[in-house]
């Protein structure tokens, strides 16, 4: 949808590495779902990096993508998103800093795509691809957008080796080369962690409103942080369950759901971080979970399971017959879609487990769809392409395969977003 805008014009200095200008981002709505009609605080002109908290008046109706797999259920499907669905074509590009590299999934917020590298954070203007600024820093997930009542601007919170981070979406200051007030807080350490791989599955910190939901580093804790602090809620020890390396959590309604490797699920009340229920489950190699109305879905290596969100009961079992070790379960309209690890792409009807369609991909990797307005895209970085499939048919729409390989696509106002090895790109329909 379009957008209206009044600058207030400030400062910024041309940034090393990506060329463009330099902005700072403020305030958007509090909610993550649907579209937001949110007042920004920009800067934008030449000299220092001003005030990241000052305020200015830059109104923008936007569809936002605030966190990996768009909601804290981890649906990857915004219902009131678009992206091209017959034809494609480069609406914009960026060149990255070739010399960073695990770039993860952008976020959209407000009128600004952010993008993580495993050295780096880059802010562009989402309609141009302009630069509004890039800060170094080690981040090991893509940032989730939350609200923070004690600040002007939204806080973009991180994993990174030694906890969790909370960002300044503004950018903080560059100034003559020095950068500084970018972190806000840092919480959740007393860890080393693990490297995380460039994928939906990387434990990325989950928000809702001014709470965080993460996994620690030393991937033995489920906590809950606020958002504007970074103080602890609650923490919930994962040592006491048969539960391995844990996936990024999903929300819903009250309750934190956690998959570890190779067969627990977790149920954990969202408020007080109690145990609510803790179920093995038969199959083994369990992935990331999603959230639903009917339940909560399990991908494994050769099958999804529904979960009852009250016990953990089974209540259906999809059997693919795959051998997926990645990847993550996409829900829309009452159908769930996964692949398989040997090149099918599944639809899965949420009401009884039953197959609707399968639809060939041509690549026996697994990774996580995204749904957008009827459309599943398929992308991965060690694919060379983007595919989009007909949700209701199983149908191939298109194929773009001008890249090098593909984030997790996000999605806004007809345009397409995704992180290439060394670009970013906006993608659009076809003329």
């Amino acid at each position: 949808m379009p957008s209206r805008r009044r600058f207030l014009a400030g400062g910024g200095l041309a940034l090393a590495g990506i060329a463009g200008g330099s902005a700072a981002l403020g305030r958007s709505s509090d909610s993550p779902s649907s579209a937001t009609n949110a007042v920004v605080e920009a800067n934008a002109g030449p000299g220092p990096d001003p005030d990241p908290d000052a305020t200015a008046t830059v109104t923008v109706d936007t569809i936002d993508w605030p966190m990996v797999r768009y909601d804290p259920a981890g649906t990857s499907h915004n219902p009131d998103a678009s992206g091209p669905r017959d034809d494609v074509r480069v609406r914009w590009e960026r060149e990255i800093d070739p010399g960073s590299y695990d770039w993860h999934s952008p976020i959209l917020v407000g009128d600004t795509l952010f993008a993580t590298g495993r050295d780096s954070i880059v802010a562009l203007d989402r309609e141009t691809g302009a630069v509004r600024f890039t800060r170094s820093g080690t981040f090991r997930s893509a940032p989730a957008r939350a609200s923070a009542s004690a600040y002007r601007t939204d806080t973009l919170v991180v994993s990174h080796p030694g906890g969790i981070r909370g960002l300044n979406a503004a950018g903080g200051y560059d100034l003559f080369g020095l950068e500084f007030g970018l972190e806000r807080w840092h919480g959740a350490g007393n860890g080393t962690g693990t490297p995380a791989r460039s994928s939906p599955t990387t434990r990325p910190p989950v928000t809702d409103g001014e709470t965080v939901y993460a996994i620690a580093p030393t991937a033995h804790r489920a906590v809950a942080l606020d958002a504007s602090s970074g103080d602890l809620r609650w923490e919930f020890s994962i040592g006491d369950l048969p539960l391995g390396t844990p996936y990024r959590p999903v929300l819903w309604d009250d309750t934190v759901y956690v998959v570890g490797y190779p067969t627990t699920v977790a149920a954990i009340d969202a408020e007080t971080g109690e145990r609510r229920w803790a179920v093995g489950l038969e199959q083994i190699d369990l992935l990331a979970p999603t959230a639903a109305a009917e339940g909560i879905l399990v991908p494994g290596n050769r099958q999804v399971s529904l979960l009852d969100h009250d016990d953990g009961d089974v209540l259906w079992e999809y059997t693919h017959g795959g051998n997926a070790d990645d990847g993550t379960v996409a829900v829309a309209d009452g159908t769930a879609f996964c692949t398989d690890g040997t090149g099918t792409l599944h639809a899965i009807d949420l009401a009884d487990g039953t197959e609707r369609w399968t639809a060939d991909t041509e690549y026996s990797f697994q990774t996580s769809p995204a749904v957008a307005d009827g459309v599943v895209y398929l992308a991965d970085f060690w694919w060379d392409e983007l595919l989009a499939f007909d949700a209701e048919t199983g149908d191939r729409r298109f194929v773009y395969d001008d890249g090098a390989g593909f984030s997790q696509p996000i999605f806004g106002d007809g345009v397409c977003y995704v992180v290439e090895s060394q670009r970013i790109l906006a993608l659009e329909e076809a003329a």
